[in-house]
């Protein structure tokens, strides 16, 4: 499974990890995006940092391992960004332009000799528009198929705790695989399950209980993530499941199958196919349980 959980420092991901970093601070964010950025740098990747006037002037002050930013950036190394230059454009935030963006600057590294690109996007200022909610966690999910499918680009997206909407920050958090919180915020509390792309499947990694049972039926089934006759969930990253958890995955099933896909549930554990063939869900979901994700 790709590489999922909670982060403490984001220097060490690879070149298609997606990482949802919360912060309470602008300066602690810089400290982090220096990091993550310098990560790239050692790896030859382009570079493109993306937020507001503080925190790009913050970057260029507390650059940490990453160096001297303005040399990097009249190199053509590095890219700072105001976030209406990379996510507005013409008229307002869809994921599709979005996507075409990346996909332009990604291609672009690669032709340009470096081995991909490497994102840091401070998000807030969508986030905490209640009309981008729906479109924002959309665009994740299709960020991260991109990013999974071996694009070459890997990201860091940063959301300010307190300026965002818990149920939005929740929403948000449980679609990237790996997740970074500040000192004493528990990463289980905020999203103690994840829903992400891991090659030509979903995965579902973490505990779902009753709390959070709803959302994660409400994320499986706007996730993009589709094969063209088989839907595959990759559920053996899960730590725990109840009732409600096996029937958010049931409706899941469901849904797939009504649109002409036959669905699958793989890495599923002997107790995970004891339960649900005790809730009656073998002969109601019509999907298949494999054991091996492989």
């Amino acid at each position: 499974m790709r590489c999922q959980g909670e982060v403490a420092e984001p220097v060490a991901v690879g070149p298609a990890d997606h990482v949802c970093w919360v912060y309470d601070d602008a300066e602690s964010l810089a400290d982090v995006a220096g990091s993550f950025l310098a990560g790239g740098l050692a790896r030859g990747e382009r570079l493109l940092y993306v937020g507001d006037d503080e925190g790009i002037d913050l970057l260029r002050r507390r650059p940490g391992p990453l160096g001297a930013v303005d040399d990097l950036v009249a190199d053509g190394t590095l890219t700072l960004l105001p976030l209406a230059g990379a996510y507005e454009g013409a008229g307002a935030f869809s994921p599709e332009r979005q996507l075409a963006f990346y996909d332009a600057a990604t291609r672009g590294a690669v032709d340009g000799g470096s081995r991909g690109l490497r994102v840091v996007a401070e998000l807030t200022g969508l986030a905490a528009d209640p009309d981008q909610r729906r479109e924002l966690v959309r665009w994740e999910h299709l960020a991260d198929g991109f990013m999974a499918g071996g694009s070459g680009m890997s990201a860091l997206c940063a959301y300010r705790r307190g300026a965002v909407d818990p149920d939005v920050l929740r929403d948000v958090a449980t679609v990237h695989p790996q997740l970074g919180v500040p000192d004493g915020v528990h990463a289980d509390e905020l999203a103690p399950f994840r829903v992400f792309v891991d090659g030509d499947r979903l995965a579902v990694a973490g505990s779902v209980d009753a709390f959070g049972a709803e959302r994660l039926r409400a994320l499986l089934t706007t996730s993009p993530a589709d094969g063209d006759a088989v839907a595959t969930l990759d559920v053996s990253g899960l730590t725990f499941f109840d009732a409600a958890g096996c029937r958010a995955l049931a409706a899941w099933a469901q849904d797939r199958a009504s649109c002409g896909r036959r669905p699958e549930l793989v890495g599923a554990t002997p107790l995970f196919a004891r339960v649900w063939r005790l809730l009656g869900y073998d002969r109601i979901a019509r999907a298949t349980l494999r054991r091996s994700p492989a």
